[in-house]
């Protein structure tokens, strides 16, 4: 990533509730931010970095206790997003004469209809462990690939992805960045903690892991890679009534 970097903003939001026997500790992501930046390059070179760069193909979010914690009784998960499809229906009408007939016009009318995806990102909710995992992954919205397990065999499945920044399917904004908020994401996740946990601090894990692929989308070529970085760190968690996360 030459001249490149990728820049990952993750913000997620917790709640904790307090109830006989039990702590209820809920997340919930409130919106995944990604962006590959332009950085300086030498005099000189001929390509446009602002437009042929790598670009964010996968987010893997995860977040739960510590490794081995005996204080969580179980974590439950919300509700994936569904890559939905429409129904796009087209009418034709034909009107023709015939010559010395009785019927001087005829109409004649056919449908016929299509399918078409309107989401490149889709957006689900895996367990490993106790640990919530959210993951976002970057489809083809002309053939339904996926982007980043992608293999270059020879033919060019990816070319939904040409002219990826323009377009009203667009999958990422005019910068080549891209956001997933809340409210597109999905339910929240919970985890039951023990009662008697009540007063302490505890440390939470929350990760991530990222790809971002290549492909021209203006430039001439056929060369394709994905490349994939990955990032962790603990924060505390304080299970006390009152306490702002």
């Amino acid at each position: 990533m030459a001249h490149h970097q990728l820049e990952a903003h993750v913000q997620l939001e917790y709640t904790v509730g307090f109830f006989d026997g039990f702590i209820q500790v809920n997340a919930r992501v409130d919106n995944i931010r990604l962006h590959v930046a332009r950085l300086g390059f030498k005099h000189g070179d001929d390509v446009d970095f602002a437009e042929e760069k790598h670009f964010p193909s996968r987010a893997r979010v995860w977040v739960g206790p510590e490794i081995g914690a005996t204080y969580v009784a179980g974590l439950s998960l919300g509700r994936s997003t569904e890559n939905n499809e429409r129904e796009v229906e087209i009418e034709k009408i034909v009107k023709g004469n015939f010559e010395k007939s009785a019927i001087s016009k005829v109409k004649a009318s056919a449908k016929s209809s299509r399918r078409m995806r309107t989401r490149s990102w889709r957006m689900d909710q895996e367990a490993e462990g106790n640990a919530a995992i959210f993951d976002v992954v970057l489809h083809d919205n002309m053939t339904g690939q996926e982007v980043g397990s992608w293999r270059p065999t020879g033919d060019d499945p990816v070319h939904g992805l040409r002219g990826r920044c323009v377009g009203a399917n667009r999958p990422f904004s005019k910068s080549g960045a891209v956001v997933i908020a809340g409210d597109e994401y999905g339910e929240e996740v919970g985890w039951r903690v023990s009662k008697e946990m009540e007063g302490s601090v505890l440390k939470w894990r929350i990760g991530g892991e990222f790809w971002v692929s290549y492909l021209p989308d203006q430039a001439k070529g056929s060369h394709f890679e994905t490349r994939y970085v990955e990032w962790c760190d603990e924060v505390d968690l304080p299970l006390i009534h009152g306490k702002l996360l």
